[in-house]
């Protein structure tokens, strides 16, 4: 079964716009997709981690590069 592989680009998006697109273009996802999210907001990363807790979606990875912070999570 291939991975199925979701990118979000949210840079320049302020919250709450991150979290919004992610429920939107994630919300038709089978189990198991892999959804990266990239973005620049102050509570970029506070906002993922809080929508992840609620929906119950694990996060995988977190990386902070160059004022950008990418999200790897699983649906």
């Amino acid at each position: 079964m291939e991975q199925v592989v979701v990118q979000l680009d949210c840079v320049g998006m302020r919250c709450p716009q991150p979290v919004l697109r992610l429920a939107v273009e994630s919300a038709e996802s089978p189990p198991g997709t892999i959804v990266e999210i990239i973005g620049d907001c102050p509570t970029f990363e506070k906002d993922v981690r809080t929508y992840c807790q609620r929906r119950q979606r694990a996060i995988l990875s977190v990386r902070a590069d160059a004022g950008r912070t990418t999200i790897q999570l699983r649906y």
